[in-house]
């Protein structure tokens, strides 16, 4: 399942006229930007006509901490130690790739 950044939903949809029904609200996103995030999650958007951006939001399957990087969504994914506990609340450690990016231009 693909999930998506709330505020990139709202910025491709901020321009469509609504009501729209999912078949549009799609291919408004693919016109925006074909083959991206939020195009695929906006695929998992049930059928019907949606009255707003906020009732698409609401529908679609959201990421719920966009700002993780993939290394921390892979490592909390391989190492969670709380069973239930959500994957963006997990701690994570920092891969050495990061913290030397952090560092810039030190030498």
């Amino acid at each position: 399942m693909a999930f998506a950044d709330a505020r990139e939903i709202k910025e491709i949809l901020g321009d469509l006229a609504f009501p729209a029904s999912k078949e549009r609200i799609v291919e408004h996103a693919h016109d925006r930007r074909p083959e991206g995030e939020a195009e695929h999650a906006l695929l998992s958007l049930p059928l019907g006509t949606y009255d707003s951006v906020a009732e698409v939001v609401r529908s679609v399957p959201l990421d719920p901490d966009p700002g993780r990087t993939p290394s921390e969504r892979d490592h909390q994914r391989r190492h969670h130690e709380k069973p239930g506990l959500g994957e963006h609340l997990r701690h994570t450690e920092r891969s050495p790739f990061e913290e030397e990016l952090d560092r810039g231009d030190e030498v």
